[in-house]
């Protein structure tokens, strides 16, 4: 099958962005073994090895070129949610094409039949924070991996998206030693004009801004920009430091914008390992009111993140 039969019918895609990135391969998402390649390249053949992950309308599996010790992860997405991918797709391919790829999960190319995309993908061995929190991290590691986080933050935001669902999950592991991480699964995340503000309701409870949650006088008509990624990253600067989440439930961010004052007491026992510098920088980015947080921008020249530890940090 000619591959390019179908491109027409992605009509959500960007095709300056992503036609770089094309594929040539017949696999069908049920085969162990296939043949792909690049126009203008030798003919190369995949093995899929092990299963990864699944979520909504797709599923991820490990896949290994043959004879060698290359690897990828391929998402499968049936073309059914591709709406939804589709937007994820055109964000990894403008981010893996700034100077800043090291930033985020590179785009490594796609192919597609009629019925599904397939979506390769930089494969990480180390997997999410989530899958390396089994204790907290020490807060040079983490000052260090906030740092990162805000460097990618302020390329999607320099370039208009916002990735709308920053949490554990969505930052993955090069490295721990030396510090080393990259945002990715922009599934969620939009493009928007600098100057205009985004209404669907997407997000994950515990890291939900209050405007995601349409907290405020105007909630029929709120709206939000990528100040939300601001909010969310304090959550999770709070949550690598100490195992445990600033935020539970929707019931607790709804209590602390209507009735009780910011959890201070989750606070003052994190002062009790960790310098007042952190806390105060977690205290500045979730701020109630969006306009209140500090761009990406701003928020990585925090007196916390110019802080310079002392030698050996342990985990």
């Amino acid at each position: 099958m000619d591959t390019r039969s179908s491109v027409p019918q992605m009509n959500h895609f960007n095709a300056n962005s992503v036609d770089p990135f094309r594929l040539e391969s017949k696999y069908d998402g049920n085969a162990k073994k296939y043949d792909e390649y690049r126009p203008g390249q030798a003919m190369e053949t995949w093995t899929v090895d092990e299963f990864l992950g699944s979520g909504g309308f797709s599923v991820v599996h490990k896949h290994v070129l043959e004879g060698t010790d290359r690897v990828r992860a391929v998402k499968n997405i049936y073309k059914s949610g591709y709406e939804f991918h589709a937007r994820e797709f055109n964000i990894m391919a403008i981010l893996s094409k700034t100077q800043h790829q090291s930033l985020f999960v590179g785009l490594l190319g796609w192919f597609e039949n009629n019925d599904r995309l397939f979506i390769a993908m930089e494969y990480l061995e180390k997997g999410d924070l989530r899958k390396n929190l089994d204790k907290p991290f020490a807060e040079e590691v983490v000052q260090k991996i906030t740092k990162q986080v805000l460097n990618g933050l302020q390329v999607m935001h320099e370039n208009n998206i916002a990735h709308r669902d920053l949490k554990p999950e969505n930052i993955f592991v090069v490295s721990m030693s030396p510090v080393w991480v990259k945002l990715g699964d922009f599934g969620i995340s939009k493009r928007v004009h600098s100057k205009t503000a985004f209404r669907s309701k997407v997000y994950t409870d515990c890291y939900a801004a209050p405007e995601l949650l349409g907290l405020g006088t105007n909630a029929e008509s709120s709206v939000y920009t990528n100040a939300v990624d601001i909010w969310a990253l304090g959550c999770v600067v709070y949550e690598l430091l100490t195992g445990q989440r600033l935020f539970c439930t929707l019931g607790q961010i709804t209590n602390y914008y209507y009735k009780e004052a910011f959890p201070e007491q989750k606070l003052s026992q994190l002062t009790t390992a960790t310098s007042d510098a952190v806390t105060s920088f977690i205290r500045r980015l979730v701020v109630l009111n969006s306009n209140g947080r500090p761009s990406a921008t701003e928020a990585v020249g925090d007196i916390w993140l110019e802080h310079r530890f002392g030698p050996n940090p342990s985990n």
